[in-house]
């Protein structure tokens, strides 16, 4: 554990840690992602999916262990004992800190399905995370004005 390191220290080795944790697994996810884009059969799309949830397991699996070799963290977790990745989950969080989603990450990754956040379509043009959201097929909502919807009610709801 690393944990006795000074504050401004572990933040920059948590920073590099988990860039280069990515710089080494973007470009598989990439592969995969461009794969799905241009190959319109149902079979191989749905292994690029597996594929892709499987990059992401293991991206936030090693920010895991970054976290634990870090951080003495004492983790309360009630209740995931039972959890499968063979069934779905509504998980919520109320936001209260920056630490939400990887807490969240760090408690639940494994347990069920890659977590899937809704995001508005706009962050479809992040840089990389875009292309990454896109791939592991995060929902994009839409959001439209109230001019819109008088103009067109379909599009209500």
């Amino acid at each position: 554990m690393l944990d006795f390191l000074p504050a401004p220290l572990k933040g920059t080795l948590a920073a590099l840690l988990i860039l280069l944790n990515t710089l080494i697994l973007f470009p598989v996810l990439i592969v995969f992602a461009l794969l799905k884009l241009i190959i319109p059969v149902t079979s191989v799309r749905k292994l690029c999916t597996v594929a892709l949830n499987t990059i992401a397991f293991i991206w936030i699996g090693f920010n895991n262990r970054f976290l634990d070799l870090l951080h003495r963290i004492d983790w309360d977790v009630r209740g995931a004992e039972n959890l499968s990745r063979e069934h779905w989950y509504f998980v919520t969080c109320n936001h209260q800190s920056w630490a939400d989603i990887p807490a969240i990450q760090y408690v639940l990754n494994s347990r069920i399905p890659l977590l899937k956040f809704f995001l508005k379509k706009e962050l479809i043009w992040v840089p990389f995370l875009g292309v990454a959201w896109w791939a592991l097929d995060f929902p994009f909502m839409h959001r439209h004005t109230k001019e819109q919807i008088a103009r067109r009610p379909e599009l209500k709801g």
